[in-house]
């Protein structure tokens, strides 16, 4: 393996899925640490801290807890025994129940609230680390318009700055790409703002078929640059180098990467004029686009990615969690009517669609993107885990509420069934939602060759 092979390996492999594991290690063991701690600070029983689920890959024991890394990285667990029980996801305890003694209703809720309180805590922690390096954004302004569009025949210009759609206020491309996915209506009304003037433009949105979401034809203003260049290209040929920032394409300013996709794929075998900036020089750089046969297209050997803007500094904890909190309402409400918006079960992600999308994050967008994603999945999962159904937190609680309420333990065998029940139901939910939404988006589609026509017979 070449020298440079390996630091793209290293550099775009390596390292971002590093990051992705440990962020998302971090984020289970924030959680299973609260449930940890304030178990042992009630005096309760403590078997088994586990990250992950199923067989460990590693495991050691101290003062009588099993401390594991196990094979199936889709949360993780601390083995209580004195808590209503979990075998169909932890295993069966060592120590019988009836063999402990019992723990009152207040502090199994307490020790419930400790997994999703110690995740705000984290997130509140990294997103003080973004305030203070910078936080990511991307401007709700048009870097370009597909040729041929509704969009552009409608009038919108690259440069143009989108400031609302329908009546929700929009800042960032996420906000804006947001508010056209949950809209009640196939046709959005975006408010616009060019230079002095305003205007306001209705645009028919289409079906994004991978993530079953609207979506527009439109592409925000980032000046892309060359994240790896092809060893043997016409880019190589050509002088273009790792991390050059594409300034024009004949003369053409360019501000997406979809924008110098268009520019090159159309000049195949003809010269092309490429301004860029290295170093703070500017360099003017010839180069021949080689027609893709796979594609159809013409290319120059070029992985691109996009230069996002870093706020310094960032925005403030308060505001961040704001942001996620607001995402999280509005995605709630596109999924109650999701008759009028189409947002439903095959529009949101499960652990791998996630991961992949934690992962390309960084790879485009460095580790602040990561950090960025480590504070919404943080405040996510404290949520989520509240929610008062069993196997989760919120069910631990709802279990001591009805416990505190008729003075008595509620019968195991009938907590067992409903805990085995909905364990199963999870399982069912992640492994549907894992096939039929994230490998169908990420997996390569095949390649359908259309039928050879018979040549007509001679006359």
């Amino acid at each position: 393996m070449s020298s440079e092979l390996l630091i793209s390996v290293l550099k775009d492999w390596v390292y971002p899925i590093f990051l992705v594991l440990f962020f998302f290690g971090l984020t289970i063991f924030a959680h299973e640490l609260g449930h940890f701690l304030l178990a042992r600070k009630r005096g309760m029983k403590v078997e088994r801290f586990s990250i992950g689920f199923g067989p460990p890959i590693w495991k050691w024991t101290r003062d009588g807890v099993e401390y594991r890394v196990s094979w199936i990285p889709c949360g993780g667990y601390v083995m209580l025994p004195q808590m209503a029980p979990m075998e169909a996801l932890e295993g069966k305890p060592e120590t019988k129940p009836e063999e402990l003694p019992p723990v009152s209703p207040a502090d199994k809720i307490w020790v419930s609230l400790a997994g999703p309180l110690l995740n705000v805590l984290l997130a509140f922690l990294l997103a003080c680390a973004l305030w203070a390096l910078g936080t990511p954004v991307n401007p709700s302004v048009v870097g370009w318009v597909e040729p041929g569009s509704p969009e552009e025949l409608c009038g919108i210009q690259p440069g143009d700055r989108i400031v609302q759609v329908n009546d929700q206020k929009v800042k960032t491309w996420g906000e804006l790409m947001e508010a056209v996915a949950f809209s009640r209506q196939a046709t959005v009304q975006l408010h616009i703002e060019r230079g002095s003037q305003k205007w306001v433009f209705d645009v028919e949105t289409r079906l994004n078929e991978k993530f079953n979401i609207k979506t527009l034809d439109l592409y925000p203003r980032v000046r892309p640059y060359a994240q790896k260049v092809m060893p043997g290209s016409p880019a190589a040929r050509a002088g273009i180098r790792d991390n050059d920032r594409f300034v024009s394409v004949e003369g053409v300013p360019v501000y997406s990467r979809e924008q110098m996709i268009s520019l090159i794929s159309k000049r195949a075998e003809e010269p092309v004029e490429i301004k860029l900036l290295r170093g703070g020089t500017l360099m003017t750089l010839t180069a021949v686009p080689q027609m893709d046969p796979a594609d159809k297209v013409a290319r120059i050997g070029v992985r691109l990615g996009e230069d996002l803007e870093i706020m310094r500094p960032g925005a403030t904890p308060l505001a961040q969690f704001q942001e996620v909190l607001g995402s999280m309402a509005r995605l709630v409400k596109a999924l109650v009517h999701h008759k009028e918006t189409g947002v439903g079960i095959n529009s949101v992600s499960g652990p791998v669609g996630i991961s992949v999308f934690w992962w390309y994050a960084i790879v485009s967008g460095g580790v602040l993107m990561g950090l960025k994603i480590a504070v919404l999945l943080n405040i996510n999962l404290a949520i989520l885990n509240l929610l008062p159904l069993p196997v989760l937190d919120g069910g631990h609680i709802l279990f001591s509420l009805v416990e505190a309420v008729i003075r008595r333990p509620l019968n195991a065998r009938f907590v067992q069934a409903v805990q085995t029940t909905f364990a199963a139901l999870l399982i069912a939910f992640m492994l549907y939602v894992t096939v039929f939404s994230d490998l169908r988006r990420f997996l390569p589609e095949k390649r359908v060759t259309p039928p050879t026509q018979p040549a007509p017979s001679s006359p």
